[in-house]
C-alpha cells in the first residue's frame, strides 16, 4: 500500500559512519529494553552505556528518550506492515481456507512472540496520542485489506452476508486476542503449543459459521 504512512518522528541520518553505527546500537539496545518491558525504567545513561556510547552522543543523535521511544514503535509498526505486505505473495500458495487462515494466524503469532513490552508501549501510546492512534488505524486497515486479498479465492467458503467484512472483523478479533495473550502472558490458560491451533480455530470457526 503506497499510501500507508506510519511516520511518527524523523531523525536526521548522521553523516559520519561512527555516528550512524552509534545510532544503530542505541536503537538495538532500545528494542531489547522495550521487548523486555524495561524501557520505561531505563535511564538515558543506562541506555547509552549498554550501547557502548555516551550520554552526549545520545542527546546529539536523538534529542531525548521520547524520540527514541517513537522511533522504536515506528520501526516495529513498519516491520509489521512489511510482513503483512509479504502475505500477498505467500497467500498464492494456499490451497484452501484452512491453509489461508493458518498463514495469517501463524504469521501474527510469530510477529507478536517475545514482544510484550513493545505491544504494551503501543497500547499506552495509542491511549494518549491521537496522531499515534491514526497510525495504528492505518496499519489495521492495511492488515484487514491484506487478509481479504489472501482469502479472496476462498470467500465462497465464508458463511456471512458480507464475507470481506467477516474476514476483516475476524482478523481484528484475532489480533485483539493476541494482544491480550502477549501483554498479560495468558489467554484462557492456553499453553504456548496450544495457541496456534486455538487461534486458527477461532478465526476459522467464525468464518465458516455454526455447523
Amino acid at each position: 500500500m503506497s499510501q500507508l504512512d506510519l511516520s511518527l518522528v524523523q531523525v536526521p541520518e548522521p553523516s559520519q559512519v561512527r555516528s550512524r553505527q552509534a545510532l544503530e546500537r542505541l536503537l538495538t539496545v532500545g528494542e531489547e529494553l522495550l521487548a523486555g518491558n524495561r524501557f520505561e525504567e531505563a535511564s538515558v545513561t543506562e541506555i547509552a552505556s549498554l550501547a557502548e556510547s555516551s550520554v552526549g552522543t545520545f542527546y546529539r543523535l536523538l534529542g531525548d528518550k521520547d524520540t527514541l521511544s517513537l522511533l522504536l514503535l515506528q520501526r516495529f509498526m513498519q516491520r509489521l506492515a512489511d510482513t503483512t505486505s509479504q502475505l500477498r505473495d505467500a497467500g498464492t500458495q494456499c490451497q484452501n481456507l484452512y491453509e489461508g487462515v493458518r498463514l495469517l494466524t501463524d504469521t501474527y503469532i510469530d510477529v507478536y512472540t517475545g514482544r510484550r513490552g513493545v505491544l504494551r508501549a503501543v497500547i499506552l501510546r495509542a491511549s494518549r496520542s491521537a496522531t499515534f492512534r491514526d497510525r495504528v488505524h492505518q496499519l489495521n486497515m492495511h492488515i484487514s485489506a491484506t487478509a481479504c486479498d489472501c482469502l479472496t479465492p476462498f470467500m465462497d467458503q465464508v458463511v456471512h452476508p458480507n464475507p470481506r467484512q467477516a474476514v476483516s472483523s475476524g482478523v481484528h478479533m484475532v489480533l485483539g486476542a493476541l494482544n491480550q495473550h502477549t501483554v498479560t502472558g495468558t489467554l484462557g490458560g492456553l499453553k504456548p503449543e496450544q495457541l496456534r491451533e486455538e487461534i486458527a480455530r477461532l478465526l476459522l470457526g467464525y468464518l465458516r459459521g455454526p455447523k
